[in-house]
């Protein structure tokens, strides 16, 4: 039993001849003439390719209308990608991201189409843009792979639509782990030595593209087509096969060597050879240990997804020990990178970024289409697991429909709408302008603009050159990356530099409840020390600008003196022998985790302030450094008050006597922390913060 249709070949008939009737010598030849076309096959599934990937289009330019958001996180990092390349610095040399250098290049090409060049209004043509490379790219898979028929990639195409695949930004990933795949199995496939090693050369250079556009894609993808390849060695007995992986990891190994020899010849700053693959695995880390969610979905619908993964995992088995040699090799491939997949949603286990884990599980399940219904057992069974995913899929919805028609009936102008994407302008939000508005002014046109913690847009909105050692800041929650970050910090202070301080977002799920300044200390305490607040005036939008100052801030640590009323492996209680107004505590801590943790989804700490038993405040903890001591900050003050401690007038702190602890929950995905540690707590610089009815009573004075 196979999951796919090899393109069938004609076998000429050389034995003996029978006179037909007419009628049916005319219908033969019409039945010969379609199937000499081969039009049943491959010619009919190019049309649904065609029709479907040019409704896709559609689809992503209807959605096209209503602008993207330059605030979220991926389209804060494309505009600052956009605004770095046209600076000529390029990720991974001059700078650190979670995007490498191709997806840079991408955003750059949009920018330079659109009428202004300016990042910030070509945003909308990026993420068109990315939306339609889905398209494209998950075409190329049904067409080079053969054995896929026409009635499968329908089906895909029907899945597509009324679940609502590839539907964010960066989903193009997914379908080039799967374009990875099918250039494997081409590899196998091919017929002679020579499009072998062709084919295996492509493969390499299209698996060194994918690394370039993230770097966890370009590991995913070496490791799902060495499965591929060996599948195909292992089951065809070739050794001509041989030859081709040699091909493929020479190809992948000489072009890396090549990248690092660019970036180490072209750098502007000191570096060693491997630093861009060394500061990508870093990113990787952090992300393991400071960006976990925990899992979103319902447990009916995680049942019904883990079910259908496990019904596609089987199909690929069965075919790959029943099924030609070539249909086994992709089969390999599609399940090792379903797997793969899958489980970059066991960090961050979101529903959008579960939607994507999964989505390599409906492409095989689309692919197991029956192609006749001669064995019905298997029929109804992949009816059931497919109305399985429908029900169960957490984005499926009627709206793609909806959004063709609107362009069928001429609702939507498409000529009107890409003309929008082309000339576009996205001036910064009004509270924006009020508060960056001195940022334009003549003098420091020139000087570089660093935004802190998040919003890299705005550098392109007021049209200032950007700062920004990790474009991610979020990402930067290691020692190795903090100390890059400083050594960038350092040098570009010396020559001119301006800092954008913007609000936290500790209410977003994505940083589980972690203030900056607790995932990036050591970048904190410099930006303390070294800037201070140009204005004193209120922000409605809590963007405020800071200023390097002359000589750096001297600083004081007033060691707070505690008594443990109460204390686990995992959780204590710490009360203060003085009341404290301390507004930046400075913790040090060590979590400790099993063995086991480094392959689960790492929880840290919850953590309370309280004052005489009335909780003032709640954060998190994440482990910087697992099984270490580390030393980190929290505060208990106002988000919207916290660009104050920038300042050099008191500000009124927060009154609290009691610090409670204890391990943040963990799923079965997730390790959670078994022995927590408070080594010590320390005010930074307790004069500053007065408490609040003293502050209440000078002002009364004051006034």
């Amino acid at each position: 039993m196979s999951l796919f249709q090899l393109t069938p070949v004609r076998v000429p008939n050389n034995g003996s001849k029978t006179n037909a009737s007419p009628r049916t010598s005319k219908v033969s030849d019409l039945r010969n003439y379609v199937a000499g076309m081969n039009f049943g096959s491959q010619g009919l599934k190019v049309a649904v390719v065609l029709v479907f990937t040019l409704c896709w289009f559609f689809i992503v330019l209807a959605r096209s209308q209503k602008p993207p958001d330059p605030a979220t996180f991926e389209g804060s990092s494309l505009v600052g990608l956009a605004t770095a390349m046209q600076q000529g610095a390029l990720s991974g040399r001059d700078f650190q991201s979670m995007y490498g250098p191709a997806t840079q290049v991408l955003a750059w090409i949009c920018t330079i189409l659109t009428s202004s060049q300016s990042p910030l209004d070509a945003l909308g043509l990026m993420v068109f843009f990315f939306c339609a490379a889905s398209a494209v790219l998950m075409a190329a898979v049904l067409l080079l792979c053969d054995g896929v028929s026409w009635k499968q990639a329908a089906v895909f195409y029907a899945f597509f639509i009324f679940l609502n695949l590839f539907s964010d930004v960066f989903n193009f990933r997914t379908a080039l782990l799967l374009l990875n795949v099918a250039f494997a199995y081409r590899v196998v496939a091919a017929e002679t030595l020579s499009r072998r090693a062709l084919w295996a050369a492509a493969t390499g250079l299209l698996c060194f593209i994918s690394q370039l556009v993230t770097f966890d894609l370009g590991f995913y993808a070496a490791v799902a087509i060495g499965f591929t390849l060996i599948a195909g060695l292992a089951l065809e007995r070739n050794n001509e096969l041989l030859h081709s992986v040699g091909t493929f990891l020479a190809t992948l190994a000489m072009l890396n060597v090549a990248l690092v020899a660019l970036f180490k010849l072209t750098s502007s700053e000191p570096a060693l050879v491997f630093d861009y693959h060394n500061y990508a695995f870093e990113m990787l880390r952090g992300t393991h240990n400071t960006l976990g969610i925990l899992w979103q979905l319902p447990f009916a619908e995680t049942v019904a997804l883990v079910v259908a993964s496990l019904y596609a995992l089987v199909r690929c088995g069965i075919t790959m020990r029943r099924s030609h040699p070539h249909d086994a090799s992709l089969s390999s491939g599609l399940a090792v990178a379903a797997v793969l997949w899958l489980m970059t949603g066991f960090v961050q286990s979101d529903t959008a970024h579960l939607v994507t884990a999964f989505t390599p599980v409906v492409v095989i399940i689309s692919f197991t289409f029956p192609r006749d219904w001669s064995a019905p057992k298997w029929a109804v069974v992949w009816l059931i697991v497919a109305a399985t995913v429908i029900v169960a899929w957490p984005t499926s919805s009627i709206s793609a429909p909806t959004d063709l028609l609107e362009l069928v009936r001429g609702e939507v102008d498409a000529g009107e709408t890409f003309r929008e994407l082309h000339t576009a302008r996205r001036p910064l939000e009004d509270t924006v302008k009020a508060s960056v508005g001195n940022l334009e002014r003549p003098d420091h046109r020139d000087v570089p603009l660093l935004p802190f913690p998040y919003d890299t847009y705005i550098a392109s909105g007021v049209r200032r050159p950007l700062f920004a050692p990790v474009l991610e800041t979020y990402g930067v929650s290691t020692q190795y990356l903090e100390d890059y970050y400083l050594k960038g910090l350092q040098r570009r202070r010396q020559v001119g530099l301006e800092i954008l301080y913007g609000p936290d977002r500790t209410d977003d799920s994505l940083m589980g409840g972690v203030q900056a300044i607790t995932r990036s200390p050591d970048v904190f305490e410099y930006i303390y020390r070294n800037f201070a607040l140009v204005s004193e005036d209120v922000h409605a939008d809590g963007h405020y600008l800071l200023a390097p100052v002359d000589e750096p801030r001297q600083v004081r640590f007033e060691p707070l003196q505690f008594s443990k009323t109460q204390e686990s492996l995992g959780s204590g209680t710490m009360k203060l022998k003085t009341p404290s107004s301390c507004g930046l505590l400075r913790v040090e801590l060590q979590l400790g985790y099993t063995r086991r943790s480094s392959l689960l989804r790492l929880s840290g700490i919850d953590v309370y302030l309280s004052d005489r038993d009335r909780r003032v405040w709640q954060g998190s903890i994440r482990a910087l450094e697992p099984n270490q001591k580390f030393v980190t900050y929290i505060s208990p003050l106002q988000p919207s008050a916290f660009h104050r401690v920038f300042g050099h007038e008191s500000l009124p702190g927060v009154r609290w006597d009691k610090l409670e602890y204890r391990s943040a929950p963990a799923d079965l995905l997730g390790a959670k922390a078994t022995q927590v540690e408070i080594f010590g707590l320390e005010c930074l610089d307790p004069q500053k913060f007065v408490p609040p009815t003293e502050f209440v009573a000078r002002a009364s004075i004051a006034n």
